[in-house]
């Protein structure tokens, strides 16, 4: 029940973010390593630490506005089961997810990430799967920051 309300909060949280960020069409394309610096960083660092049991696909998105435009960066790195840190350089105003989503979950494989912002833990989240997973539904864990680099939680 529990992976059920997850995936359908999900979805609903990128839907609304799409949404609310006008996501039909990004300024830049999806880049398959999760960078060290996005834009030319400055204003801090993020730092995304996870554990799999599983292969997983680390997920990112930035997102931010500017005068007359708006920057979106989509990035992803797949990873077999294992323990990873990232840090990246972020500038202010950068917000966007973060999402560890499972390939090919088996029950009892287990996910789990923190998030820094300049060194202070900002969000933390695991989860176990206890059965097998239904066609159609997704075994993930995520969170949505207004700014990365002040570490603000996105309230949506």
């Amino acid at each position: 029940m529990k992976t059920l309300i997850r995936s359908v909060l999900g979805l609903v949280l990128v839907l609304g973010w799409w949404t609310f960020t006008g996501n039909s069409i990004s300024t830049q394309k999806a880049q398959d390593k999760i960078p060290a610096s996005v834009w030319g960083g400055g204003a801090g660092k993020v730092v995304i630490e996870a554990e799999t049991t599983t292969a997983a696909r680390m997920m990112m998105g930035f997102s931010r506005d500017k005068k007359d435009d708006e920057d979106n960066l989509e990035t992803y790195e797949d990873v077999p089961a294992g323990t990873y840190r990232w840090t990246i350089d972020v500038p202010s105003g950068t917000g966007g997810y973060v999402e560890l989503n499972a390939v090919t979950p088996k029950a009892g494989d287990r996910l789990k990430f923190r998030i820094l912002a300049n060194g202070r833990t900002v969000f933390e989240d695991s989860d176990e799967l206890l059965q097998p997973l239904e066609p159609g539904y997704a075994f993930f864990v995520q969170a949505y920051l207004d700014d990365y680099a002040k570490g603000k939680l996105s309230d949506d």
